[in-house]
């Protein structure tokens, strides 16, 4: 079955993000092709409010790492905790206090740099610093 293949994590929060406050960040290993979908579909923001429910709902097809980060961090790992998870998908939300959606699919990299802006999230390639 497929696998959550990163193994590199760079998570990059600029100063003043989200209105100077944490950033709460759910990665979500999905081994379900449906749940994927369904949770490709909603915004951060219903994440957030549901995500004890769908814990319960779903409790076998997803593995979930949460952490808080705040504005300046800079955090880097060659350990992401769920490496290797069997996975459909991998989605990440974020939980900013403003409008949007907030939230990404990740595909099957090895390498992920997430750029935690004032008001959303990107996805930085390779080379970008």
């Amino acid at each position: 079955s497929p696998r959550v293949e990163l193994d590199r994590l760079i998570l990059d929060v600029a100063p003043r993000a989200n209105n100077d406050s944490p950033i709460a960040v759910d990665f979500i290993a999905v081994k379900d092709a449906d749940l994927v979908e369904l949770l490709a579909a909603i915004p951060a923001r219903q994440w957030f409010a549901e995500r004890e429910q769908y814990q319960r709902d779903y409790r076998e097809l997803m593995s979930i790492w949460s952490l808080e980060l705040v504005p300046g961090q800079f955090m880097e790992s060659d350990d992401f905790p769920l490496g290797g998870e069997a996975a459909a998908g991998l989605l990440v939300f974020a939980g900013y206090n403003t409008p949007g959606v907030h939230r990404l699919r990740l595909g099957e990299q090895h390498k992920v740099w997430l750029r935690f802006e004032s008001r959303d999230m990107r996805l930085l390639g390779d080379d970008q610093r």
